[in-house]
């Protein structure tokens, strides 16, 4: 029954009213066609099996570039797909699971900016009132705002981004992790708000590869924004903005090193990969900025960003009409001159934040225009990021905060009773808003060949400008000599030809493959060269009946190959660690003892106070 008191019914009632933007998902079917449809699923089927033949930090995709493999999960953060291998191994299958992970991060992205928003405005330091009168049904407004916000959909329904999407859930917590940890200062469990601020931002930046350069930024100007509004407003911090910023920093570098073992490995062995496929033609900045006029226009489609000289793009980049709407009231209420109804601390809180988050949002929209253009030219690190509209994601982090805000502010001077109401009828019309835009273009049903190697293989036939070439890689290719296997409609894993005898007499007997391995058995008349079709990258570990022998690269397309004597043999090459990996690991994996220690270590104390 305690329990039961403690319940945050407006928090229950959030979350039940962001099942309606799930609506598709509890469907049969899946959006294949959309644009990263299948690649959100063959994704996870290739992690799942690496995961399955023992790889805890999967690296190897086996099925790309027409089976030679790719390390796609070196250059891909891998946190989504562990959610997503979760609900595998509970039994939901590949493609529900999938759909299961989305739900996540649609729930964490509501719940996480409801904590967020109603932290901000019922934050009470030292010697301030509250900062407004109805906090929950601000935070109720921003976080449906952040649920049903158009850029969210798009990235769940017509992109189908699964990485990108879970990355938006991380937004509002690690702002509310790092503000906890600013606020707070060395006050009592410093400790345990450290560790929660450095795992949230060690999440984020093992959530997607971009989060380094687009969110990353935004939240380092939100600190040092933060550390002057808290020592301004709360006067007894005295001295203590050095520890608040030594505190901030802390949290930081101990959020980049807990995702070092992902970090590490894509700056080391990203160069040895042939990357600029990716970054060139269809997928070069330029092609891509946003014009003003988008930001503003209703049209929703399920096309491309394919108009690379204007604004008729194939795909809608609006921000919302309600979105708009609140920030221009906040432009006229935190920008004139206060009334006799409004409090000094009210101002001190609120404003600040407010201004910090329109400002933000108008300057990240800036970024995605064709007047950023000098900035993406000087940093060239930028073209990762491939799409200058991407950046939506933070500004529909940022306007949904700041709407939660100026709701907050509206809300001040009204009794709940009355504020309930308006609420409700706010949250049905942000809800109807952009309800019509939750939904896929369509559904195809979940057939056995999209959870598997098909899955690939029919993809890059469509698309072989996708497909993945290492430094290595002396010629392009179109076919590989597994092809057949993948057309083969009985294909299944070991079906694929792995091995293939160079020079010598002998057959190949079996083959197998298995996500972090590769092999199978030969039997020789004389000694061999036999080639493993596999890529050659860092980690390969080749044996021949079980001991380890070296290996090379096999030209033109930067295979393995061995030197093995006559008669029958096992040949087995599995993916290992590396140098770069067990370092990146050992410190990823120190650093959270660190953290853990010293927050045990507080509650030992803390409790050692009490029982005296």
């Amino acid at each position: 029954m305690n329990f039961l008191r403690r319940l945050d019914p407006i928090l229950i009632l959030l979350l039940a009213l962001t099942v309606l933007a799930l609506a598709p998902l509890l469907g049969n079917g899946y959006f294949f066609s959309a644009h990263d449809g299948r690649h959100s699923v063959f994704f996870v089927t290739m992690f799942d099996e690496a995961i399955r033949d023992g790889a805890l930090w999967p690296r190897w995709a086996m099925h790309h570039s027409q089976g030679y493999g790719y390390p796609t999960f070196v250059i891909q953060a891998p946190f989504a797909f562990y959610v997503a291998e979760i609900f595998i191994l509970l039994g939901a299958g590949i493609t529900n699971a999938v759909k299961l992970t989305w739900g996540v991060s649609t729930v964490a992205a509501a719940w996480g900016m409801y904590v967020l928003v109603r932290t901000w405005t019922e934050a009470i330091p030292r010697n301030l009132q509250s900062a407004i009168r109805n906090p929950q049904l601000a935070a109720l407004l921003a976080a449906l705002l952040y649920v049903f916000i158009p850029y969210r959909l798009l990235d769940m329904y017509v992109r189908a981004a699964l990485a990108e999407t879970m990355l938006l859930a991380w937004f509002p917590w690690a702002f509310w992790a790092f503000d906890r940890l600013i606020v707070g200062g060395l006050r009592p469990d410093w400790q345990g708000r450290l560790l929660v601020a450095a795992l949230t931002l060690g999440a984020l930046l093992m959530t997607h590869v971009i989060a380094l350069i687009t969110f990353t930024p935004l939240l380092m100007l939100f600190v040092l924004f933060r550390l002057w509004h808290v020592q301004r407003i709360d006067a007894a911090a005295g001295p203590s903005w050095w520890t608040r910023t030594v505190l901030a920093a802390a949290a930081g570098i101990a959020g980049l090193l807990l995702a070092l073992v992902f970090i590490a490995p894509l700056l080391a062995e990203g160069p040895l990969l042939n990357q600029e496929t990716f970054v060139e033609e269809t997928y070069q900045y330029e092609r891509h900025f946003v014009y003003w006029g988008q930001f503003f226009s209703s049209f929703w489609g399920y096309g491309y960003s394919d108009d690379p000289n204007g604004a008729n793009d194939g795909l809608g980049f609006q921000v919302g009409l309600l979105p708009w709407i609140l920030m221009l009231v906040g432009v006229v209420l935190f920008w004139r001159s206060k009334d006799g109804g409004v409090t000094e601390d009210e101002e001190r809180l609120v404003r600040p934040l407010a201004i910090f988050l329109l400002v933000a949002t108008l300057g990240i929209l800036a970024v995605m225009t064709p007047i950023a253009a000098p900035l993406w030219q000087v940093t060239p690190q930028l073209s990762v990021i491939q799409f200058p509209w991407r950046l939506l994601g933070l500004a529909a982090f940022t306007v949904s905060a700041v709407g939660g805000l100026i709701i907050g502010r509206l809300l001040t001077h009204i009794e709940a009773e009355e504020a309930m109401g308006g609420v409700l009828v706010a949250g049905v019309l942000v809800g109807l808003a952009s309800f019509s835009y939750a939904r896929p273009a369509a559904l195809q049903p979940i057939e056995p060949w999209r959870e598997d190697g098909r899955a690939v293989f029919e993809f890059e036939t469509q698309h072989p400008d996708m497909y993945g070439y290492t430094r290595l890689v002396e010629e392009t290719f179109d076919v590989s000599p597994m092809t057949p296997q993948y057309q083969d409609p009985d294909f299944s894993n070991n079906k694929i030809e792995r091995l293939a005898i160079l020079s010598g007499a002998g057959n190949v007997l079996s083959h197998y493959s298995r996500g972090h391995s590769f092999g199978g058995e030969v039997q020789l008349s004389t000694p061999a060269v036999v080639q493993v079709r596999v890529y050659e990258h860092p980690g390969w570990q080749a044996r021949i009946d079980g001991q380890p022998v070296p290996h090379r690269v096999s030209p033109p397309y930067g295979l393995i190959e061995l030197d093995v004597p006559a008669g029958p043999h096992s040949i087995d090459v599995r993916m290992g660690s590396t140098p770069i990996h067990t370092v990146s690991a050992v410190i990823s994996v120190a650093t959270l003892f660190v953290l853990l220690a010293l927050w045990a270590g507080s509650k030992r104390k803390n409790k050692a106070a009490q029982d005296l």
